[in-house]
């Protein structure tokens, strides 16, 4: 029995070796393997479900055009698949991706379905949050918005507003056509003036509404206001005239004063008890021979203080030698 079943095994060994192998049969037969290894890894192996994020990828946005409205920018995911699958799904780097090539301005709903993500094979959708996704497609505008300044409060007693200026004069503004497509200007915060008696530079917030702080966030401009002391028009009588000579010699003015009308500084007319005390009213005359001359007055005020008008401008001046009346 045993000499019967040897021969048997030899002769199968012998029809075995006579058999004609396809071309590449060893390759083919590591295929075979490897199908049937990955037919256990899909199939064979426990399957789980779970829960995770993918980013909404947005593409071909037309350069001319914006999303004006918030969206969801990541999508919940719920899936199924072998263990293995599952615990690599993080290194796919999966997202939703939103072709916007062709857009026009409008409302665009896009749902999320089976064949918007694509998932690795082996992996099964159960469910995605939110369904849709909305986007409000604008045209988008580009513009310098001008800017105003408001103030608030008066100034004190005696000053007056000269100008106010900002730096910059306008901000530029890239956004949504319904944004900032319908704005003019924009106001300054409220400059306080109440306690200003000169000209300083401040830094001032703007009043913006949310849709343009969203574009541009909360700019400063620079306030430079000019602020100047009023001046307040008097005539002071009586201001006496002094004419400069040199050597031994004597004069007589007539007159001898003249009436100024000034432009005078609020302050200064509040402060000052004689006005005549802030003009000196002078003859340069240090060179004139005797005898007599008709001679221009000149007016010199203090500090801030405008000449308007010099009445007469005009004196006659009597001019003597000293020592030729001594020696008479």
């Amino acid at each position: 029995m045993e000499k019967l079943a040897a021969k048997k095994i030899v002769s199968l060994i012998a029809s075995w070796r006579d058999m004609r192998w396809p071309k590449n049969w060893v390759l083919k037969l590591i295929s075979f393997f490897f199908a049937i290894f990955l037919w256990y890894f899909v199939v064979g192996e426990d399957k789980v479900d779970t829960t995770f994020n993918i980013p909404v990828e947005i593409l071909n946005l037309p350069s001319d055009l914006t999303i004006s409205n918030q969206f969801k920018n990541e999508l919940e995911l719920t899936v199924n698949g072998p263990r293995g699958l599952i615990r690599n799904l993080a290194a796919q780097h999966i997202s939703r991706p939103i072709d916007l090539s062709k857009s026009e301005p409008g409302t665009k709903i896009f749902q999320n379905t089976i064949d918007s993500i694509s998932l690795p094979r082996g992996i099964r959708l159960l469910r995605v949050k939110p369904t849709d996704i909305i986007l409000q497609l604008d045209k988008l505008v580009k513009k310098n918005i001008p800017i105003h300044y408001v103030t608030s409060g008066s100034l004190p007693t005696g000053f007056e507003l000269v100008s106010i200026t900002l730096d910059p004069a306008s901000i530029p503004v890239t956004g949504p056509e319904p944004s900032v497509g319908q704005v003019d200007s924009i106001a300054t915060a409220a400059i306080d003036l109440s306690r200003l008696t000169t000209s300083a530079t401040r830094p001032v917030a703007l009043k913006l509404t949310s849709a343009i702080k969203d574009l541009v966030g909360e700019p400063i401009v620079t306030a430079n206001i000019v602020v100047k002391e009023k001046m307040e028009e008097k005539t002071i009588n009586k201001i006496p005239v002094k004419l400069l000579l040199s050597g031994k010699k004597t004069y007589t003015l007539k007159p001898d004063d003249v009436t100024v009308v000034a432009r005078i500084p609020y302050t200064t007319l509040r402060k000052t008890k004689d006005l005549k005390t802030l003009f000196r009213a002078r003859i340069m005359g240090v060179e004139l021979p005797a005898g007599t001359h008709k001679l221009t007055v000149e007016v010199i005020p203090s500090q801030d203080i405008e000449v308007l008008e010099v009445k007469p401008e005009m004196v006659i001046a009597e001019v003597t030698d000293e020592e030729e009346s001594n020696g008479k």
